[in-house]
């Protein structure tokens, strides 16, 4: 299995850099000779994995998902969170204890060696068909030679979940990896789901020809037909306090969201015997653990207006330190959040960082209920509207030219990675709209009307004026993927802007099709949907129209020969730099060579770049464990000038 897992890798790497950077890893006789060894261990093992370069998996697209009833019960599990519970039931026996992890609990059925059936738990006796895309999923296994039934969680690590979110706009954002995780195996087009990274970790074997006497034994036959497996121990009641601790850190080390353990007996015969209750097997038992949570006192409520219009409100409260940090503020995310807290000035919450990253405000003990929502937006005065989205509530600003609105979405226009327009500070972007020389983007291109007066003001004179007006002219010369992320279009990042810059033009991305749009790299159904509808509204359209208009003159990046030594590598950054000014500009660096750059190490990840002061990372950890080479800026360098071999 191990060699499989190692064939796959490679010629995966192989066919990507092959088919998508042109540059050739393997000799085709090296190739074939590899692909023919995997082919030959497939057979002998009776395993062919999702990810396997044999298998050529179509994207589905279900119009709804079916149904489909569990010929044996998904039941949820007791819970305690008292240790000397866990021990009480432990009693005597041997047991597994294996990481509850927070995705959605999935079961896998195979028949005739193939997997035909995935499935969600559902209410525990119904579930969903979501056949087409487990078979997208990362790890799974999609043929073996055995008629079982496995149950495992489907789940998104953190990393991934974070890299994701970032490119959400704010209210679109998913609150957890588990509801990202259940959202991407829920999809109706598998072709969404399979870009999420999803993994399958399988904790329990629920149908087999094969008699097995201990848990631990079917644990250990799943693992050798391929499947990865939720970390787990063998414990009795005396270690089981050492074991709660190794499995915790495990879970933080291998990036993986858990919402507590999951305590079985190891003896099947002994486990059974005991039966069920209504709700719950008699032979398991979930210990919960919290993240610790902080008392401190609630000092107030800061709102801000985004450039999508939505009114963030964030919890002010005195510092606490939680795990060596400091922590003065955290998101309340939605209105039904905020009511729910119903805080006040001088009111006693409790705070916590969940998975020790995101702070939290988790309760209120005092509950005053004496600050309101909001009723106007903290930078135009106009009302504030609830709307709906995702299923909860959102405060926006109702004036479609706030001044807010209008300074974020120029800032994020003039900002380095968009059109780059250096002299745009925040204080002078408020200052021209105040003044009424900028209301909407274009207006920056005709700003050379108002010189008199721009001269006139506190802390600009012609010097100033003119540096100001030649940045303007110099950043016409752009990127089309720049100019495209430049306009703000919600989901359009950076990554995204440069796909499309490849295949539209100036002229032709404004009447893009959906189809067409998810037919690219990179952009799914949301993506597409949010461009689509940008180009629907008339003011943008306008203003898509004026920027037409003011002679941009759209350049490619001068990119090195195809035999760039990282041409087609996938880097991640982390850490601080020292050699470049930041990490922005060494991530230019990498792309400009033909490299790419990702938010997180995968096993797609060619190298990890970080200072070596940083080994105590998730990133590193993560690198280190996929046996990803981790270089130094000094070291990139070299790599890029030819002064070492990779």
């Amino acid at each position: 299995m191990e060699r499989m897992h190692k064939l796959i890798k490679v010629l995966n790497e192989a066919n990507d850099a092959y088919y998508n950077s042109n540059n050739l890893l393997l000799s085709d006789r090296e190739y074939d000779l590899m692909y023919d060894e995997l082919l030959q261990l497939e057979k002998e093992s009776g395993v062919t994995l999702s990810n396997s370069p044999t298998q050529r998996v179509g994207y589905e697209v279900k119009s709804k998902l079916n149904k489909t009833e569990h010929p044996k019960p998904l039941l949820s599990l007791d819970k305690t969170k008292d240790i000397n519970e866990l021990k009480a039931f432990i009693g005597n026996q041997e047991c597994i204890i294996s990481l509850k992890i927070d995705g959605l609990t999935t079961k896998t059925d195979y028949k005739n060696g193939k997997l035909t059936l995935g499935s969600t738990r559902g209410n525990g006796l119904i579930g969903e068909v979501i056949t087409h895309n487990v078979k997208t999923f990362k790890n799974v296994p999609t043929h073996i030679n055995n008629d079982i039934s496995v149950v495992g969680e489907s789940v998104i690590t953190f990393s991934d979940f974070q890299a994701i979110n970032s490119t959400l706009a704010d209210e679109d954002k998913y609150k957890s990896a588990r509801n990202l995780a259940s959202g991407s195996v829920r999809q109706l087009d598998s072709e969404i789901c399979s870009k999420r990274n999803v993994k399958f970790l399988a904790f329990g074997l629920l149908e087999s020809a094969h008699e097995f006497k201990t848990r631990s034994e079917q644990l250990e036959f799943l693992q050798s037909r391929g499947f990865e497996l939720a970390p787990y121990l063998l414990v009795n009641k005396d270690n089981v306090d050492d074991a709660v601790a190794l499995l915790r850190d495990k879970a933080i080390k291998d990036d993986i969201p858990i919402d507590g353990l999951v305590c079985t007996y190891n003896d099947i015969k002994h486990a059974e015997a005991l039966g069920y209750t209504s709700k719950h097997p008699k032979y398991s038992l979930a210990f919960k653990f919290e993240d610790d949570e902080y008392e401190t006192e609630f000092i107030g409520v800061e709102a801000n207006t985004t450039r999508t219009g939505m009114i963030s409100l964030t919890g002010l409260f005195k510092p606490v330190d939680i795990d060596g940090v400091t922590v003065t503020r955290a998101s309340l995310h939605n209105v039904d959040l905020f009511e729910g807290l119903q805080l006040g000035v001088g009111d006693t919450i409790t705070v916590r960082r969940a998975n020790m990253v995101i702070p939290q405000i988790m309760s209120n003990l005092t509950r005053s209920n004496t600050i309101d929502v909001p009723e106007t937006c903290p930078s135009c005065g106009h009302k504030a509207e609830i709307k709906v989205a995702k299923e909860a509530r959102f405060l926006y600003c109702s004036n479609e030219q706030c001044v807010s609105l209008v300074g974020r979405r120029l800032e994020h226009y003039v900002s380095r990675d968009a059109l780059n327009i250096q002299g745009f500070s925040e204080a002078t972007i408020n200052k021209f709209i105040e003044q009424g020389f900028i209301k909407t983007i274009d207006d920056i291109y005709s700003l050379s009307k108002h010189e008199k007066d721009i001269v006139k003001l506190d802390g600009f004179g012609k010097r100033s004026y003119n540096k100001l007006i030649q940045a303007i002219e110099s950043s016409k010369k752009v990127k089309f993927g720049s100019f495209i992320y430049a306009l703000g279009i919600p989901h359009v990042g950076k990554s995204t802007g440069k796909t499309l810059a490849k295949e539209y033009t100036l002229e032709t991305l404004p009447s893009a099709e959906k189809r067409s749009l998810m037919q690219l790299d990179d952009i799914g159904q949301v993506v597409a949907e949010s461009i689509v509808r940008w180009f629907s509204v008339d003011t943008n359209v306008n203003l898509y129209k004026k920027l037409m208009e003011v002679g941009l003159e759209f350049v490619e990046s001068a990119l090195v020969s195809e035999d760039s030594s990282i041409a087609g590598k996938t880097f991640v950054v982390t850490g601080s730099v020292g050699v470049f000014k930041n990490r922005k500009e060494l991530q230019a660096r990498i792309e400009e060579l033909g490299g790419k750059v990702s938010g997180s190490v995968s096993a797609k990840t060619d190298y990890l770049i970080c200072d070596m002061d940083n080994r105590t990372s998730t990133k590193f950890k993560k690198a280190e464990k996929l046996n990803i080479p981790i270089i130094t800026e000094d070291i990139f360098l070299s790599i890029i000038e030819g002064e070492v071999s990779e």
